[in-house]
């Protein structure tokens, strides 16, 4: 098995002085590292999975396009170079063509090397995943508890700002509270009045403890009614 920093220096092909032994190529295992195959619909979260991935092996550079290909001069060390990155940009190829749908890898099947396919995928998705960001932002300026518990609640507001911060970029934590607090309704005045007049930030797992028991302090008083 080879160790972390192989894996690091291998992915330098373009300026490391290696050996063969010292520079083993890196086989990405998709199907047991990659939950769902790309789709349409599902961009931003396989993008979300991919790059974690790549960044574990540090592979990242390959497919952003910041570890590039060596010309040819001739020399044996530096065709040999050639040689192994042009073989792991291959099998990262093959990895993300491997994690694609049939609808889509048709589309992208013709590219050379990783970093055209990932940037003709962004080129296909990005603008679908924008349009997405404003759904999902509209939905949670708009959410309202009802009807629903504070845990129900609370859970639905954040699996809307999770998926906008895979898409786009995370939800800062004032903002987070502000929408919780505009869809709480006139049950929780008395706990929302101080909340917004605090001086520091609540992060998340606060607030859902402060809601939590403050839903269950009216639960009492309406028992003792």
């Amino acid at each position: 098995m080879s160790s972390s920093s192989d894996q690091n220096q291998t992915v330098n092909l373009n300026t490391q002085p290696f050996s063969i032994a010292s520079m083993p190529l890196i086989a990405l295992n998709i199907t047991a590292q990659i939950i769902e195959k790309l789709t349409p619909s599902t961009f931003p979260h396989w993008r979300a999975q991919f790059e974690v991935l790549l960044i574990g092996y540090d592979l990242l550079d390959y497919v952003n396009g910041a570890a590039v290909c060596l010309s040819s001069n001739g020399t044996s060390s530096v065709d040999l170079i050639k040689t192994l990155w042009v073989r792991q940009d291959k099998l990262i190829l093959s990895a993300i063509l491997a994690s694609t749908s049939p609808t889509i890898t048709h589309l992208i099947a013709i590219a050379k090397t990783s970093h055209a396919d990932w940037k003709k995928l962004h080129n296909l998705y990005a603008s679908r995943s924008r349009t997405r960001t404003m759904q999902l932002t509209e939905e949670l300026t708009l959410i309202q508890r009802g009807n629903r518990s504070i845990p129900d609640y609370l859970h639905a507001v954040k699996a809307l700002a999770d998926e906008i911060a895979i898409i786009d970029h995370p939800i800062l934590d004032d903002d987070l509270t502000l929408y919780i607090l505009n869809g709480l309704g006139p049950d929780f005045r008395e706990i929302v009045v101080p909340i917004q007049a605090r001086e520091t930030s609540l992060a998340f797992e606060e607030l859902h403890d402060l809601l939590v028991g403050h839903e269950s302090y009216l639960r009492r008083l309406e028992a003792a009614t």
